[in-house]
C-alpha cells in the first residue's frame, strides 16, 4: 500500500480506507471500481453496476466508505475557501500510479499550480454565464474544466479523453463541481472512435440534482461537428477534387465562440 510519507496530507484518511483492499485486490482494479461506484451514484437510473459490485466484492461497505471520506474531502477542501476547486480523484490516482500489479494506472496530470495558470489566460470572470463552449480534448481527471468552471461557470465544459477510467473521472468531478455539459471516452484526434460519454448535470439548473446521464455518440456534440464536417467536405469534393480533408476538432485552432484548453 501506499506509505503514509507519499500521500498527500489530506489524502491519508482516503488512503487509510482504500488499503483495505490491500490483499484482495488489484490497486487499478480497486480504484477503477470505486470510481464505476460513483458514477453509478449519480445516475438517475441505475445501470447496473452496483449489482456487479456487490457480486464482485460481496457487499459495498468499502464504497460507501470511501466516497463518504471523499465528499467530505471535498468540502473542506473546497469549503474552506482556499479553494476554489480540488481534484481528489486525479491527486489520489496519481498517487497510486505505478503502483499496482498491472499498468492500468500510468498517467501524470498537469500539475494544480499549471492548470491555475493556464486557466487564468484562456479564461476571465467576464465569460461567466456566457454559454461558451470549453473544450478539453484529452480531459485526464477534468481538473482544466472544473478549474475553468471555477473562474467563469454557466458555460458548456466538453471533455473528452481515450483513457476510459479517466474519462469517468471527468464525469464525476464535473458533476460534483456543478459544471454542465458532456464527458466522454473518445480519441479527439479521430472522433470516430468513440467509446462512450456522458451528459453532466443536464438538469441541474430545475432539479438541482447533479447527475450522470449516459449517452449515445450521435448525441455526442464532438461526435456530431465532425460527422457533419465529413459531409460538407464530401460534398465541396465533388466540385474541389483537390480539397484536403476536414481535420477533427480538436486539431484546430480555436474558433470565435469557442475555448480550448490546448
Amino acid at each position: 500500500m501506499p506509505k503514509s510519507t507519499d500521500v498527500p496530507h489530506e489524502l491519508r484518511a482516503l488512503n487509510k480506507i482504500f488499503s483495505e483492499k490491500d490483499y484482495s485486490w488489484d490497486y487499478a482494479d480497486s480504484f477503477r471500481d470505486w470510481v464505476d461506484f460513483l458514477v453509478e451514484s449519480f445516475m438517475p437510473i441505475r445501470q447496473g453496476e452496483y449489482e456487479r459490485l456487490k457480486k464482485k466484492h460481496k457487499d459495498l461497505d468499502w464504497f460507501v466508505r470511501m466516497t463518504r471520506e471523499w465528499v467530505m474531502l471535498q468540502q473542506r477542501m473546497v469549503g474552506d475557501g482556499d479553494h476554489a476547486w480540488y481534484d481528489a480523484l486525479g491527486t489520489f490516482y496519481e498517487t497510486l500510479c505505478g503502483r499496482g500489479k498491472r499498468d492500468v494506472l500510468g498517467q501524470f496530470f498537469t500539475p494544480p499550480h499549471v492548470v491555475e495558470f493556464m486557466t487564468r489566460i484562456t479564461t476571465t470572470p467576464e465569460q461567466t454565464g456566457k454559454g461558451l463552449l470549453i473544450n478539453d480534448p484529452a480531459s485526464g481527471s477534468g481538473r482544466m474544466l472544473i478549474a475553468s468552471h471555477a473562474v467563469a461557470p454557466g458555460n458548456y465544459q466538453f471533455g473528452a479523453d481515450l483513457d476510459s477510467i479517466c474519462a469517468r473521472m471527468t464525469a464525476v468531478n464535473m458533476c460534483l463541481h456543478g459544471c454542465v455539459g458532456q464527458a466522454v471516452c473518445m480519441d479527439s484526434l479521430n472522433p470516430d472512435d468513440w467509446r462512450f460519454g456522458y451528459d453532466i448535470n443536464r438538469t441541474l439548473r430545475y432539479t438541482g440534482i447533479p447527475a450522470i446521464v449516459p449517452i449515445q455518440k450521435e448525441q455526442c456534440h464532438t461526435w456530431r461537428l465532425w460527422q457533419r464536417e465529413k459531409a460538407e467536405w464530401a460534398e465541396k469534393k465533388k466540385h474541389q477534387p483537390d480539397l484536403p480533408p476536414p481535420q477533427p476538432p480538436a486539431a484546430k485552432t480555436a474558433k470565435y465562440g469557442q475555448l480550448s484548453l490546448f
